[in-house]
């Protein structure tokens, strides 16, 4: 792999295939891009972009081949607009970065976008969880905790803290803190690769007690918060077979993290505040706001995300009465 890098670096790419190939190299040495993103792109690459322009010179390539042998052809064997898009994304990136690098002649797709391709407006996906499930969500995952300590306590912490699942599987025991009720994700472990401090809100903190307790005898020495085997932590393509396990397919860990968002606005959680739990990238202004007072109000958000999960069957998970959590249960 060394030897064919080198020789790639070395001369002047042609085809598709070429530079596809340099990119990817270039893509999984990165340590500033996720795991997922590279793990994504390079399968795009590999079983969509190459297979169908992989032999195409750059010299021949332009709007009308990338249109004929890969956006629409994509489309009518249903993959959905979406993934289209993703791949395109991969082709764009890969010649423009050897374009500025001078491993190409020129860039034959500069100034191109998913628009010349595609009319219509590139819609969200549609949540696989909506609030009025959450009812019935909470008995299942609660249910699932008891017969399958790690699974259940995977998807009850991606509802109650909506992180993302790679950055939650990476967790270590280390990493939180009850005294202080403070969980936190070191930087390197995230996507923004910005450090994350979830606060711990009394609800968490006992479901995490409960959760040691129930950990298999054989699990109970990990580091890891979500153990797998041979010492290894779960891997996110394991958490996200899980996941789909339990839910039969119906919903992913992502709906997860989206139906947290969802009902922090119909609850009145500050956007900015909502942006911070995610963990989404912020401006320097809100940079500001977050060294001065974010902090509590980011404790206050869970608190009372996890008020109002409580009534709908999250108490059942974590055993704390109401009086216990010193938060008011009201959803007025």
């Amino acid at each position: 792999m060394a030897g064919e890098r080198s020789r790639r670096a070395g001369v002047q790419l042609r085809t598709v295939a070429q530079v596809m190939a340099w990119w990817g190299d270039r893509l999984e040495a990165n340590r500033s891009v996720s795991a997922s993103y590279k793990a994504t792109m390079l399968s795009l690459a590999r079983r969509q972009v190459v297979p169908r322009l992989g032999k195409v010179t750059l010299k021949q390539l332009d709007r009308a081949t990338v249109d004929d042998s890969l956006v629409w052809p994509m489309q009518a064997e249903g993959l959905s607009p979406h993934t289209a898009h993703k791949a395109l994304q991969g082709l764009l990136a890969s010649l423009d970065l050897a374009a500025k690098q001078k491993r190409v002649e020129r860039n034959p797709l500069a100034g191109v976008s998913f628009k010349d391709f595609w009319s219509g407006k590139l819609q969200p996906k549609a949540a696989g969880l909506l609030p009025v499930a959450v009812p019935e969500l909470l008995p299942k995952l609660c249910g699932a905790f008891e017969r399958q300590p790690v699974v259940g306590m995977l998807a009850l912490t991606m509802l109650a803290n909506a992180t993302r699942i790679g950055e939650t599987c990476m967790a270590r025991r280390q990493h939180i803190s009850l005294i202080d009720r403070v969980w936190i994700f070191p930087a390197q472990n995230t996507k923004t690769r910005e450090e994350l401090v979830v606060p711990i809100t009394e609800q968490m903190c006992a479901l995490l007690t409960r959760y040691w307790q129930a950990l298999p005898a054989a699990r109970q020495g990990s580091p890891w918060v979500f153990p797998g085997v041979n010492g290894r932590p779960l891997s996110a393509k394991q958490a996200s077979a899980l996941i789909k396990e339990l839910s039969g397919g119906e919903w992913t860990s992502h709906d997860l993290r989206k139906l947290a968002r969802t009902v922090w606005t119909d609850i009145g959680i500050d956007y900015l505040v909502g942006e911070l739990l995610l963990n989404h990238s912020v401006g320097t202004l809100a940079k500001t706001y977050i060294r001065t007072t974010a902090d509590q109000l980011r404790r206050q958000a869970l608190e009372q995300w996890h008020a109002w999960l409580d009534v709908r069957g999250f108490a059942v998970a974590h055993g704390l009465k109401s009086e216990q959590t010193g938060i008011s249960t009201d959803d007025d």
